[in-house]
């Protein structure tokens, strides 16, 4: 059985405006991440080996990973708590300034065997250049370092870690897990945060079993699949009944899932229905770093706001196709959702009743 619902152009807007009146209050807890950008002028190719020499221009940072997704959340008007590791280095003075002067709350632990997780991208611009060609782009990565360590937090920085989430877990209405890999989320620390009595929402990256008991999980279609170990398909009911009857056997007791796929939208699969919402952008993408913290910060804070879950997702998706057609890692607000909801036409999606 299947019928055809209507996002309309007026609903999204009423939702987003639902966000500035509730203002919903989250945490989110994971691996916390400083995007570095250095810009540089093409001059040469370099006399000592066969690389290309930048003229530094300027550079500027950006909150990453379980960051973004904070300061994505604080930009739709959510007040916001950010739990996660730094080291004892200039990185993390720069994330704590950005956090405080975006009105996000850092509870942030000190380590002193980790460091802050640092990505520089060195980017290329031909702009003021005398090396530009016609046809190619003004701005160009042309390499990423990581500063990093995968170590997980022992047992001590753990309960440290949990200490922070308890404080606030009275005062925040949905819990969000943003896990990179990079040793936060314990499995101890996943455990107790799960047992708290609050929604929470997970943004994935692999061994999703580890997060079984949490109310929403909003993995991406690739990771999907290789935590299933095989292809799924969205294109009939009897794929997406078994796309949900494959989640729910290795994860029982996740309530929900939200199922990312680039610009073929997005799959939700709740207990007895699955929502298809239709992808809001395909052609003007620029950038996806950073799409799937947008997504899982604005579920969250439209969760928090107390608005339902296919209507989280299609906000969630509204967001994204907007901070896909900036540079790096960035965000929006409810005020450029409204314009991007007055520019839809009516939208149609699928809702199969399985």
């Amino acid at each position: 059985m299947s019928e055809t619902i209507d996002l309309l152009s007026e609903n999204l807007k009423n939702s987003i405006t639902s966000l500035k009146k509730a203002k919903p209050k989250i945490a989110v807890l994971g691996d916390v991440i400083l995007d570095e950008y250095v810009i540089g002028y093409p001059e040469r190719i370099s006399r000592e080996a066969p690389v290309l020499i930048l003229e530094y221009k300027d550079n500027y940072y950006r909150l990453g990973g379980a960051a973004n997704a904070a300061i994505n959340a604080a930009h739709l008007g959510a007040e916001v708590c950010l739990i996660g590791t730094v080291g004892e280095d200039d990185a993390a003075s720069v994330m704590t300034d950005i956090c405080k002067k975006n009105n996000i709350e850092p509870e942030l632990l000190t380590l002193s065997n980790k460091p802050t997780t640092l990505k520089t991208r060195i980017l290329s611009t031909n702009q003021g250049s005398n090396l530009s060609h016609a046809g190619t782009s003004s701005t160009q990565q042309v390499l990423r370092i990581d500063k990093l360590s995968r170590k997980t937090v022992s047992k001590e920085e753990g309960l440290s870690l949990l200490d922070r989430i308890r404080a606030v877990s009275e005062d925040v209405d949905v819990i969000l897990l943003s896990d990179y890999t990079l040793g936060v989320l314990s499995e101890e620390v996943i455990r107790e945060v799960i047992n708290l009595n609050i929604k929470v929402v997970v943004d994935p990256s692999t061994a999703f079993d580890r997060f079984n008991g949490a109310f929403l999980i909003t993995p991406n279609q690739p990771d999907t699949e290789k935590f299933l170990e095989k292809e799924v398909g969205f294109d009939s009911q009897n794929d997406l009944i078994q796309v949900r009857k494959d989640l729910k056997e290795k994860l029982p007791n996740v309530d929900s899932f939200l199922v990312t796929r680039g610009a073929n939208g997005m799959a939700l699969f709740e207990s007895s229905s699955t929502q298809l919402v239709p992808a809001f952008n395909k052609a003007e993408v620029f950038d996806v770093t950073g799409a799937g913290d947008t997504v899982s910060a604005c579920v969250s804070v439209s969760l928090a706001a107390g608005l339902d879950l296919p209507m989280c997702a299609a906000l969630g998706n509204l967001a994204a196709s907007i901070v896909v057609r900036k540079l790096g890692t960035e965000t929006t607000n409810t005020d450029e959702m409204i314009v991007a909801a007055n520019a839809l036409e009516e939208l149609k999606a699928e809702r199969f009743i399985l």
